[in-house]
């Protein structure tokens, strides 16, 4: 409509003006790696072994048992019981 307006916001970024690839520490300031392809070589370390077969980490446990919840066919609200 003519009656509209849009607003811009300028927000920096601790990327800007960087160069190379940056990644973020675990608990501290931006680390640049020394070696890009050492992300790919501690990536493939971390791959389980070609005849790993996936299975479960914890026993079979039969089903939890269904819980009881009590039908109530409309909400009864003290204030508005008669006294009896």
């Amino acid at each position: 409509s003519e009656d509209s307006t849009v607003t811009y916001t300028t927000v920096s970024s601790p990327y800007e003006g960087r160069s190379g690839d940056v990644s973020p520490g675990v608990d501290g300031p931006l680390v640049m790696p020394e070696d890009p392809y050492t992300y790919v070589v501690a990536a493939f370390q971390a791959l389980p072994p070609l005849d790993y077969v996936p299975g479960l980490k914890e026993p079979e446990q039969a089903p939890p048992l269904p819980i009881y919840i009590p039908y109530v066919p409309e909400p009864v609200y003290p204030e508005y019981i008669p006294p009896e």
